[in-house]
């Protein structure tokens, strides 16, 4: 898969949202071995398509904050994509993989107001793009919260 091509792609059509909701043409096929559901390949997505475009685009951290506002703005699908974005970038932050740290105290609270907005649709089943269903996303994002909680003394729910 051709990442470069993929991401200077979304960025040229203001398409970077749909890149990150695995909307067709940007989907990135998540593992048959994965034992979740997901709409695309987050970790490859946030790696190959933001984190190793940081010399190509000096841009790239708001391109991918701003994204991400957008999604929590949006319905429950998307309000738990843009929390999976979210884990995954504390994820690599922890690692030292992360080329660029998302400002946490931004994202937080707008994640704590989305969430509370979407409280009853995100204990439902919410539909991916790739027709993947999710059952009561708000049970992952509740074992997210543990964790920051535990480890970073915040809460998003």
């Amino acid at each position: 898969m051709n990442y470069d091509y993929l991401i200077n792609k979304a960025i040229q059509n203001n398409e970077a949202k749909d890149l990150l909701c695995g909307k067709k043409p940007y989907e990135v096929e998540v593992s048959k071995y994965t034992s979740d559901v997901f709409p695309t390949d987050i970790n490859s997505v946030l790696v190959n398509c933001f984190y190793k475009q940081l010399e190509n685009a000096a841009n790239i951290k708001e391109i991918f904050e701003n994204n991400l506002k957008q999604l929590l703005n949006e319905n429950a699908c998307n309000v738990y994509i843009a929390i999976l974005y979210f884990d995954a970038c504390i994820f690599y932050e922890e690692i030292g993989k992360a080329t660029f740290f998302i400002n946490r105290e931004i994202l937080v609270r707008n994640i704590k107001e989305a969430v509370y907005k979407n409280k009853d649709e995100l204990t439902q089943i919410i539909t991916f793009e790739n027709g993947m269903k999710k059952y009561n996303p708000l049970k992952n994002i509740e074992n997210f919260n543990k964790y920051y909680e535990k480890e970073y003394s915040f809460s998003i729910v």
